[in-house]
């Protein structure tokens, strides 16, 4: 038995999804003021400034390292890698850098960041990540999930505490993740979850938190983001799918249960 994972096609999709989907197909939009009306929906569903739906929670990662490196340059979004710009630090705890179907730091590394391990494999505390804080620092990234060492590492609030006493930016990637209020509400400047995992909607991103960085994330569209982008049937599949799961929650263990009853019993 396992999750929702993307070796296993993430989830199924509703009804409702399937419509919102099938409405975006049959119609035109004007793509830059729909990502901008659907992010500022979703912003005040989820109470934060701000998001950005995107074509996964690896693209945000990306998206979201290069917005914090670039700082809403336009030379930057036309030259991401270029060596003018030379603040590309993204603190990761050692045992945040992981393989969940790709590295991490390949994600970073495809937004112009360069990871910079803080702490152990197993342990990593406030102090290991303030050590590592220099005139380079763009960002401290937290990654959430199972493939992560748990045991001894600092908590997504203590990180926060660290990222605003330097006046650092801090991205938690919470791709799998439930709870949809908790890691902004801890102090997270962009938090980046999967629209197809835990929010059951098709394939896509989503990327919250406050205005400005959001902001420079949009503005990767004219970057990188381009080669990630997200069409207009999967922003209103997203958009509806989590609009329905905070209305009617997520599935419980008793549900699950009754469901698998069937297979169980025969």
């Amino acid at each position: 038995a396992s999750g929702k994972m993307t070796i296993l096609g993430v989830s199924k999709v509703s009804e409702n999804v399937l419509a919102a989907q099938h409405f975006g197909g049959e119609h035109f939009f004007e793509m830059s003021e729909l990502h901008v009306q659907t992010g500022a929906y979703l912003a005040k569903l989820l109470e934060v400034e701000d998001a950005q739906i995107v074509s996964s929670a690896s693209a945000g990662i990306a998206q979201s390292v290069a917005a914090v490196i670039g700082e809403g340059s336009v030379y930057h979004a036309y030259h991401p890698y270029t060596e003018r710009i030379t603040k590309r630090e993204i603190i990761l705890p050692k045992g945040h850098n992981v393989d969940y179907g790709t590295p991490v730091e390949v994600m970073v590394g495809q937004g112009g960041g360069k990871v910079v391990e803080a702490g152990y494999a197993n342990m990593c505390s406030a102090a290991h990540i303030e050590m590592m804080i220099t005139a380079d620092t763009a960002a401290i990234l937290y990654i959430k999930s199972h493939h992560t060492v748990q045991k001894s590492m600092l908590t997504v609030a203590e990180a926060a505490a660290v990222a605003k006493k330097h006046q650092l930016p801090l991205i938690v990637d919470a791709a799998a993740e439930e709870d949809l209020y908790k890691y902004s509400k801890a102090g997270a400047d962009l938090v980046i979850y999967s629209g197809a995992k835990a929010i059951e909607g098709p394939s896509s991103g989503l990327v919250i938190g406050k205005g400005k960085y959001i902001e420079w994330i949009r503005l990767q569209g004219k970057g990188i983001g381009r080669a990630m982008k997200i069409g207009k049937d999967n922003i209103l599949g997203l958009t509806q799918a989590l609009e329905d799961r905070l209305k009617d929650g997520s599935e419980t263990g008793d549900s699950m249960k009754k469901r698998l009853a069937p297979f169980i019993d025969a």
